[in-house]
């Protein structure tokens, strides 16, 4: 497979990156920050602090696919790497997927990183903590978190690289990207507040359900409250939904990706 050789030469680059280990670093940083929100709370301190600190998992994820799907498109197009990987044997469609997949396994690791990070710092403000009644921490659920959060990440980086395909400035790629990421954040809740509201015109109620239904929805991956809240659950069913969610707007991301690669002039 053409693509393999692109994949393992863009997950080499961004493992040598700054961001990965800088972003992990600013996780552990943001652990204590979620630490020092907790005591000035009242309640249970540690639940507190492992809502703030799986948020924060979640958007370090999120920042790195981002930086990492556009940045390095764009290195490879201000460095010239481009066309030399494509002054060989290789279609523009290997070099788009060989791409992705190369920064999919990168967001993987980091993720993979980033969950013993979390957990570590979550079971140490645990164990700090002086409760009447313990906050039960279940790592599993931690762990089911963690894979729902990665697939985000590798779901925006298809939009990452997207965007890198589709403007030739990188600032510009990288504000499209956040500003779909929070967009798609807030869907949800709007979508209910528009439907449920009197005031609100049947015209623009079906606008936002379009919107709702066609925009990438990234807070169907956000499940930090199964988490932090021991009572509520997930069924099998709800991350099978995702997953088949996450894999056919992924595929269809990349295939736009590649139609606009192929007419793109270097």
């Amino acid at each position: 497979m053409n693509a393999i050789p692109v994949a393992k030469l863009t997950f080499k680059e961004l493992l040598k990156e700054k961001a990965f280990l800088g972003l992990l670093l600013f996780e552990v940083f943001l652990l204590f920050v979620s630490k020092l929100i907790s005591n000035v709370v009242a309640g249970d301190t540690v639940k507190v602090a492992m809502d703030f600190a799986l948020a924060f998992f979640f958007f370090t994820v999120a920042l790195f696919s981002i930086f990492a799907s556009v940045g390095s498109t764009f290195r490879d197009i201000s460095d010239k790497v481009v066309y030399l990987i494509l002054s060989k044997p290789l279609r523009r469609r290997d070099y788009v997927l060989g791409k992705f997949l190369g920064v999919a396994g990168a967001v993987a690791l980091f993720t993979f990183f980033s969950f013993f990070v979390v957990t570590a710092g979550i079971l140490t403000i645990s164990s700090l903590s002086n409760l009447y009644v313990p906050h039960v921490i279940v790592v599993e659920r931690v762990f089911l978190v963690s894979i729902l959060t990665c697939m985000m990440g590798i779901f925006l980086s298809a939009f990452g690289l997207l965007f890198a395909v589709l403007f030739t400035s990188q600032i510009l790629a990288l504000l499209s990207v956040l500003f779909l990421f929070f967009a798609g954040l807030e869907l949800s809740p709007v979508k209910e507040l528009v439907t449920s509201s009197k005031y609100v015109s049947p015209i623009n109620k079906v606008i936002v359900q379009l919107a709702y239904y066609l925009f990438p929805n990234f807070s169907l991956f956000d499940i930090k409250d199964y988490a932090v809240h021991l009572s509520l659950t997930v069924s099998p069913l709800y991350f099978l939904l995702v997953s088949v969610y996450f894999l056919i707007y992924t595929s269809a991301v990349l295939v736009v990706s590649t139609l606009l690669f192929e007419r793109r002039e270097l």
